[in-house]
């Protein structure tokens, strides 16, 4: 196997849930889009993107000042990856689209509404939980903080606006 540096997950964690610049954000997200894309033309569907599942390649790191965490004279100081090259692991829960497939997957916090609302799933769950992800990742949290399916759906209508009526309709 190779070894590989931490997840994006525990990289955040480690700085205190500071958010990663927005270039290496973008840098992050136009790789996971050629990963998944990639996938996809495979006719698979990974089901369970999150910051724990997308590793840095190389555990190498800069530390920096951090200039928004002041108000003392202590210097305090932040990590950024050396580099932006992510791989995405875990396919445990990957399936490939014209199989049967479970009406629930998706880790709670990048779960899409199609999902919540049980109205079957393909491609479209994955491209969710990247901007879910890419959220957490400009911000330092989570987009969706629940464990409760109704809140879920209240936080995506507070975010995002009214549902589409077809999902409504159909749930």
């Amino acid at each position: 196997f190779e070894k590989l540096g931490p997840s994006l997950f525990d990289f955040l964690k480690r700085n205190k849930y500071s958010a990663f610049p927005l270039a290496l954000v973008r840098d992050f997200g136009y790789q996971l889009l050629e990963s998944v894309a990639y996938m996809h033309e495979l006719q698979l569907v990974h089901t369970d993107l999150k910051p724990e599942n997308i590793l840095l390649v190389s555990s190498e790191n800069v530390k920096l000042p951090d200039n928004k965490r002041s108000g003392s004279n202590e210097t305090h100081f932040r990590c950024l990856p050396k580099s932006s090259a992510i791989k995405v692991i875990d396919f445990g829960s990957t399936v490939c689209d014209n199989r049967i497939h479970h009406s629930v997957v998706q880790t709670r916090h990048y779960r899409s509404p199609e999902v919540i609302l049980g109205l079957g799933w393909s491609y479209q769950c994955d491209l969710w939980s990247i901007g879910c992800i890419l959220f957490e990742l400009c911000t330092g949290e989570a987009l969706f903080q629940t464990h409760d399916n109704l809140e879920h759906l209240a936080m995506m209508e507070r975010a995002l606006g009214p549902l589409p009526e077809h999902m409504t309709r159909k749930a």
